[in-house]
């Protein structure tokens, strides 16, 4: 078992993490992002055997919609020195034995080469919070982001920071947490994991061979067998890697990810399977959209949405209101009707045109998922 140290800087290792995969098997299962629906299709086969209700129960529990705080595991694996354990019983004994006392002085040790201390004016479980965001926009500012990205980072993190509390050995939340999360693991997870484990021992082999060993001290790595896409390739976080400022860790997952990461105190967490199919998938999920807002991208056809947003028309009238030829509106109205935001139909020598409202207001959530925008601020 690996524990993230915060004074250990440089090199690599290879690893697998439970904590990790079963985080990421949430934000998959509940998350509402455009990009993460080529993953849904790869664990169908786990969807299907979810006992009844289980996904609704994440509400209930959490008392938050499902697809946030999925990174709550993460959180406490860290702090229990097990992010980096591949065994389940291992590592959620160490998590659920947690409690907010002990996950302090853990963080506290993790901050002392940061030069950070808790808030001893704040009572125990806000130093925790306050203690481990400090922590994070350090880690992420380490890789040479801005305030203003490591305060974005934070917005969406922050929340999940908060409910760890609530899952630890005195808080409220813990005993059903950790029913709910064993009932889920052994009926589902595990049996769908099993059906992976070759891939994923191919995947480690990969690595190995391309690294020359599953660990090399303050050694910078290689990184030039990556995937072009993979994060540890991104200018920032290369060149921490290289000159021995960071860690890198390759995380060896089931879900043939290829550009998901996390950032410990002097490590990178990266996933390094090749793209593929899953790669194909988002870019055709990504031009798809990108082929719909195309078709707003023009004032004409903006206004001939407009114009029918109540009750259909013809070629003739929406010619004679814009002062524009019947073939300039039919080439208008077939990219509109190609984007799927209008229907057209043949009255005669006319064509009848109206909008396709659902469609409209499909694409603005789908570009709002493509985007994954911020949490917004007042500022």
């Amino acid at each position: 078992m690996h524990k993230p140290q915060s004074d250990q800087h440089g090199g690599w290792l290879i690893a697998q993490s439970i904590a990790l995969e079963l985080s990421t098997t949430l934000t998959i299962l509940g998350g509402d992002h455009l990009l993460i629906e080529p993953y849904k299709k790869e664990i169908e086969e786990m969807v299907s055997h979810l006992p009844e209700g289980w996904l609704q129960q994440w509400t209930t529990i959490m008392g938050i919609e499902r697809g946030q705080l999925t990174s709550v595991l993460e959180d406490i694996a860290g702090m229990a020195g097990v992010l980096l354990e591949a065994d389940y019983e291992r590592a959620t004994l160490a998590m659920r034995d947690l409690s907010t006392s002990e996950a302090l002085a853990a963080v506290t040790q993790q901050a002392a080469s940061l030069q950070m201390q808790p808030d001893p004016h704040l009572p125990l479980p806000e130093q925790l919070i306050d203690l481990q965001v400090r922590i994070l926009r350090a880690s992420v500012q380490s890789l040479g982001y801005s305030a203003a990205t490591a305060q974005r980072i934070l917005l969406a993190h922050e929340p999940n920071i908060a409910h760890t509390v609530r899952i630890l050995r005195d808080g409220d939340l813990h005993s059903r947490f950790w029913f709910w999360l064993d009932r889920f693991y052994f009926e589902v997870y595990r049996p769908w994991r099993a059906t992976r484990l070759s891939m994923m021992d191919e995947l480690r082999k990969k690595a190995m061979t391309a690294l020359g060993g599953a660990d090399r001290g303050q050694t910078p790595p290689d990184l030039s067998w990556l995937p072009a896409q993979n994060p540890a390739l991104r200018t920032m976080a290369r060149t921490a890697i290289e000159q021995g400022q960071l860690q890198l860790c390759l995380w060896v997952d089931p879900f043939q990810l290829f550009d998901s990461w996390t950032i410990q105190p002097g490590m990178l967490i990266v996933s390094f399977a090749e793209p593929g199919r899953l790669y194909e998938n988002f870019r055709e999920q990504i031009h798809s959209v990108a082929e719909r807002t195309n078709a707003l991208a023009d004032p004409t056809r903006l206004t001939i949405l407009r114009m029918i947003r109540h009750f259909d028309m013809v070629n003739t009238d929406i010619a004679d209101y814009l002062q524009l030829a019947r073939p300039t509106v039919s080439i208008h109205a077939k990219i509109l009707r190609e984007a799927g935001l209008i229907r057209s139909h043949q009255e005669g020598r006319m064509v009848r045109h109206e909008l396709v409202a659902a469609e409209v207001r499909r694409l603005f959530r789908d570009l709002e998922k493509v985007l994954d925008l911020p949490p917004e601020t007042d500022a």
